[in-house]
């Protein structure tokens, strides 16, 4: 299948209407992609472990959590048009 034939499909299959005055900026698009893709798939990663995340993560860098610049409930709730049990009162937004 030609690229603008299945970039037309794949438009039309997630409702996008694809001009005819835009679909040489999307095949170029498109064709620059998958040249992006073909390096990747030459890089060779047969010893390399499979990741979830690309970078090591070491959280030991954290610092320690300080209560610092806190405030009364009651004197955040006085700014709340509507008080219930000390939360502020919401209209309901799901049936």
């Amino acid at each position: 299948m030609e690229t603008k034939e299945m970039l037309k499909e794949l438009g039309r299959k997630t409702m996008f209407d694809i001009s005819d005055e835009e679909m040489p900026a999307l095949v170029e698009e498109y064709e620059i992609f998958m040249n992006h893709v073909k390096l990747l798939e030459q890089i060779d990663t047969t010893d390399v472990d499979i990741m979830a995340y690309p970078y090591e993560i070491e959280s030991t860098f954290l610092r320690e959590d300080q209560v610092t610049n806190t405030k009364d409930v009651s004197e955040i709730l006085v700014n709340a048009p509507s008080v219930q049990d000390h939360q502020i009162k919401m209209p309901k937004v799901v049936g």
